[in-house]
């Protein structure tokens, strides 16, 4: 009976935890998917400007920002009006490339896919690290910046 109790209190506390915010785990510590927009200025410590021309009202940027000491050309946030924050994405110099990417790799282990594609005439690398919470792509293409984009997983590895 008291295996019985301890199982339903551990499923309890699982479905529990589901239901609260996420951390984002792998982009500016401390930030959560689903946080208002205030919140997350108030984090990151800038205004967030919103982006004009956009299809919807819900993204957002910070230029000249510093991640860990990193300086980022631009940080882009997506937070919607019901469901928060929903993605990022920081434009860095190539220089610091290699750090981030080598931090990503100590940090979350290999990534679960790489690629070179040729689109449009110009090669293109990816990195895709899934860390249970979040989803990292990494992008550099010879006609942009380098490219590092969070959003939460939609996947739950436990029905894998």
């Amino acid at each position: 009976m008291t295996k019985i109790c301890g199982y339903i209190a551990a499923l309890l506390f699982c479905f529990l935890l589901q239901l609260s915010p996420s951390p984002a785990m792998a982009c500016v510590e401390g930030l959560s998917w689903g946080m208002d927009l205030l919140s997350v200025e108030r984090h990151i410590g800038q205004p967030l400007v919103p982006i004009q021309g956009g299809i919807n009202n819900d993204l957002f940027e910070v230029r000249d920002f510093k991640m860990s000491g990193l300086p980022v050309k631009s940080l882009r946030v997506r937070v919607e009006d019901k469901n928060g924050l929903q993605q990022l994405a920081y434009e860095m110099e190539y220089k610091n490339m290699t750090e981030v990417l080598a931090g990503l790799r100590k940090r979350f282990g290999p990534p679960v896919g790489t690629s070179l594609d040729v689109d449009g005439g110009y090669p293109q690398q990816q990195w895709i690290w899934h860390t249970g919470e979040d989803v990292i792509t990494a992008i550099k293409s010879d006609k942009s910046p380098f490219l590092l984009s969070y959003r939460p997983s939609l996947l739950d590895p436990s029905f894998l």
